[in-house]
């Protein structure tokens, strides 16, 4: 359901294991990414990621997982993986890691950077009182709620009538307004400060 809203014209399909998977086509596959929901334990994992990355059409990975240690995490990235999503992250932040995936880029999640790895992920999760809320403009608020929706650049530029130069000019501002370091983090904000909900599709 969360995934239906990256793309509405994007076919998705849920399988139970990779076996399913290399058996959905008598061609060959052609998936351009693989969300693999992992199991609480961890290790087994990674001879999956391992097969994942061996098959021929499988484009980009994303682990969404349990685990709260940065090191883990680590070790997921060093094998190749293009996103780890922790399990507690709210849906449009999920949206936005597979949108970035897709265009080419890499999620990694705060716990990597994180000093402290004892609080878990739900307590390394960006702080949402940000007081630069009530100090951008109208217009920037309008496009602080795209971002909370998961929206690209582009599609924002659309729905708002701006020029995409113009969408990048208010991001920016955004960012250094909120003091976030991404649009990832700017959309938590929106989520949870009440300025879009889940659900209200781009």
């Amino acid at each position: 359901m969360i995934l239906q809203d990256v793309d509405p014209a994007a076919e998705i399909v849920q399988l139970k294991s990779i076996e399913e998977l290399s058996g959905q086509n008598d061609g060959p596959i052609n998936a351009d990414l693989v969300v693999l929901d992992t199991s609480p334990q961890f290790g087994r994992e990674m001879g999956v990621i391992t097969r994942l990355q061996d098959i021929e059409g499988i484009g980009s990975v994303i682990v969404v997982h349990e685990q709260n240690h940065s090191e883990i995490v680590r070790r997921y990235l060093d094998m190749g993986v293009a996103g780890v999503v922790p399990k507690v992250t709210e849906p449009p932040v999920l949206i936005s890691a597979v949108r970035l995936v897709l265009s080419g880029g890499r999620y990694v999640p705060d716990v990597v950077l994180s000093k402290s790895e004892e609080s878990g992920f739900a307590e390394t999760t960006p702080v949402i009182d940000a007081p630069g809320l009530d100090q951008l403009t109208r217009r920037q608020m309008d496009v602080l709620k795209e971002l909370g929706r998961g929206a690209s650049n582009q599609e924002i530029g659309t729905r708002l009538g701006i020029a995409l130069a113009t969408v990048k000019l208010h991001v920016n501002a955004i960012l250094n307004t909120l003091g976030v370091r991404n649009r990832t983090e700017a959309a938590i904000i929106a989520y949870r400060a009440g300025l879009t909900e889940f659900g209200q599709g781009v």
